[in-house]
């Protein structure tokens, strides 16, 4: 069992005329859920699962204050009653729960949708739509909106609201001086900038009256060149505390930044830094931090160096509802910890899909999922330890089944334990720990060094078998290979092949992407390397600097961008540092040979090149490991039998879809009709 201190956590707090009673908030997130049959009970099952997981306070994903300032066509809008219908049934089955606080929402510049507006008419580069410029009477309009909103979030049932002021939305839009050129009272001087957000709050705290909690969302720091100075950000917290805001909670950067803020890049806790600073001169307010905080031990950190007051966490709360009360009754190693990937998250908003969670498959499925269906027990063979497995083997352990779990080698994780090799992404080694510690909990029989075969499996007598048997890495016919060192990326991600100072990848999907990084970074980044590489200290000209790395790495892919197939949210971040240390980027080539200097390729435009090199390595793709599942249906076709993740389709290694997978099908056994 943990043995951390926690009561800098469990301490109450007010905000406002409400009481919190821990210091762990769950921050805005979109979920996707506007629009789907039976929206507010997927709300309701949603959030009350995490309010029943321990969690005090709750805000909601945006909430446009009008029509033009939904983030898209599917964001909820104040301003009309059929969402506000939805609205009202989602927060009166949670009012009892916990503070349930509404976010006061509008795009600005960033809304997907032809009627967006902004301070002024300039495109944000991550939108194609260029902004109507608001009139003076329009900004006040819209202040208006924001004012009439937080009363209507009142008047359905929340007992809180959030004025989102951050992340490059329209209220951060018209303090930064880089999207507003305005010259009425509303731009020009600092002072007019900072204007349509205290008007805002002010107009908020009006409607709602004194005593209901009001939460200011602003930009601790933008990460644009050219963002507002320290001293500006100071002044706007001094004046939106003055105007009536019962806490404020730091954001960090916009979306259009080049800076990464919340992606496995960032160190744990790095950006409460710019909260503390922010405390520290803004007394007498409670401050909530944000961003990669997602272990008890960051939480408690933040806390305990006076950076925050209160910590805000969204995506940790997808990963596992119960973090709350798992760190109160001192189980953190029983936490499913959020390992900041977006693949499930961030990536599907923008997709604008229904987000849900690659390490908790079941979240914002809580309507169909909440309760397994507990089943006639059954004997259950898993073969296979990756991701799919465990959360097979996890599942069906839940269900009552008797679970043995079967994995080659001596550790679970299969393809996570190579994940966790690369820099920034040893969050994957929590995932691990968790199945770690959860699957003996659930009386899981785990057998390592165990390589299973027909013989074995019959000897266990199943009455179902999961294949999780992944994938094996794609040979490479190159005439002369053999005359460098090389080797397959499972070689040298698990550190039995050493790279030389000149290294050609071949394969420039997302594994060559990660091969690339390890080789130019060997350890994972911490607060001040991370500060420094990005010039964060500089605060207004923030961007990543240029690095020489100890190899030469060039990534080569036959066809399409380097990189391509990667997360959108993440894979700039990530071809961005590589880019910076020198990595040369090749596509549109034939691999031709292998000579005694390098590596021939031929393109279009140069022809035959050779590319020096003293060591390959090869990441040419992956092939299913399927041959025993497929010899077990035709050999056992009476005994139910499951194939998934790589071993189902290795077009690419995706852990999100494995453990989906793997969900389903322990909950698919004792279900079938047979």
């Amino acid at each position: 069992m943990s043995s951390l201190d926690t009561s800098s956590i469990f301490r109450p707090i007010a905000i406002g005329a409400e009481t919190i009673p821990n210091r762990i908030i769950m921050g805005s997130m979109h979920l996707g859920l506007e629009g789907l049959p039976q929206t507010a009970d997927r709300m309701v099952a949603f959030y009350g699962r995490r309010f029943d997981g321990g969690v005090g306070l709750i805000t909601t994903g945006g909430i446009s204050v009008n029509a033009e300032g939904k983030g898209s066509n599917i964001f909820f809008d104040f301003q009309k009653e059929e969402d506000c219908k939805e609205l009202e049934k989602t927060a009166s089955a949670l009012k009892s729960k916990g503070i349930f606080c509404a976010q006061l929402f509008h795009a600005g510049r960033y809304a997907y949708h032809r009627e967006l507006v902004a301070p002024s008419p300039l495109r944000a580069p991550i939108n194609r739509f260029i902004p109507k410029e608001l009139s003076t009477d329009e900004a006040w309009r819209t202040i208006r909106d924001f004012g009439s909103s937080a009363l209507r979030a009142k008047q359905v049932g929340f007992r809180a609201v959030e004025v989102m002021g951050s992340e490059g939305y329209l209220v951060n839009q018209f303090f930064s001086d880089v999207t507003n050129k305005r010259s009425d009272e509303f731009g020009g001087s600092p002072e007019n900038r900072r204007r349509f957000a205290i008007e805002v709050m002010k107009e908020v705290r009006r409607q709602v009256g004194p005593g209901y909690p009001v939460i200011v969302r602003m930009s601790g720091i933008d990460l644009i060149p050219g963002n507002p100075s320290f001293e500006e950000v100071i002044a706007l917290a001094n004046e939106l505390k003055a105007a009536g805001a019962d806490a404020l909670n730091i954001g960090i950067g916009w979306h259009e930044s080049r800076i990464p803020t919340i992606s496995q890049l960032v160190p744990r806790g790095a950006w409460a830094k710019i909260a503390g600073k922010i405390k520290a001169a803004v007394p007498g307010i409670p401050i909530i931090a944000s961003n990669r905080i997602n272990m008890p031990e960051t939480i408690i950190q933040v806390l305990s160096a006076g950076e925050a007051d209160i910590v805000s966490m969204a995506r940790p709360f997808l990963a596992d509802a119960d973090i709350v009360n798992k760190i109160q009754s001192n189980q953190t190693e029983r936490v499913n910890t959020c390992v900041a990937c977006n693949q499930a998250c961030l990536d599907h908003t923008f997709k604008e899909e229904m987000v849900s969670c690659l390490v908790n498959p079941s979240a914002n499925r809580e309507l169909e999922w909440t309760n397994l269906p507990k089943a006639k027990k059954q004997r259950v063979v898993v073969v296979g330890s990756g991701p799919g497995g465990m959360e097979a083997a996890r599942v069906s352990a839940l269900r009552g089944h008797e679970v043995i779990l079967l994995e080659a080698t001596e550790k679970l994780g299969g393809q996570l334990n190579l994940a966790a090799a690369i820099p920034g992404k040893f969050e994957f080694f929590e995932t691990i720990r968790y199945f770690k510690n959860e699957l003996p909990r659930l009386g899981v029989d785990i057998r390592f060094n165990t390589k299973a075969d027909l013989a074995l499996l019959d000897s266990l007598q199943p009455d179902a078998v999961i294949f999780a048997t992944g994938v094996l890495p794609r040979n490479l016919n190159l005439p002369g290979l053999d005359k460098k060192p090389h080797a397959s990326y499972v070689e040298f991600l698990n550190g039995s092949f050493k790279a030389g100072s000149k290294v050609a990848i071949i394969g420039g999907g997302g594994i060559g992407v990660d091969v690339a990084h390890k080789l130019t970074e060997e350890k994972d980044p911490d607060i001040p390397s991370y500060f420094h590489r990005y010039n964060v200290n500089s605060y207004t000209e923030a961007k990543i600097q240029p690095e020489t790395a100890t190899r030469k790495v060039s990534i080569l892919r036959r066809n399409g961008k380097v990189g391509a197939g990667l997360g959108a949210t993440t894979s700039w971040a990530l071809l961005q540092e590589l880019q910076s240390k020198g990595v040369d980027f090749l596509s549109s080539l034939t691999y031709k040979e292998v000579t005694d200097k390098g590596l021939v390729i031929e393109t279009k435009k140069e022809g035959d090149k050779t590319l020096e090199c003293d060591s390959i390595i090869l990441c040419a793709g992956q092939i299913s490991d399927k041959s025993l599942y497929e010899t077990y249906l035709t050999k056992r076709a009476k005994t139910p039998s499951y194939l998934i993740g790589g071993a189902k389709d290795a077009s690419g290694i995706d852990a999100k879809r494995a453990m989906l997978e793997g969900y389903l099908a322990a909950v698919s056994i004792g279900s079938e009709q047979n």
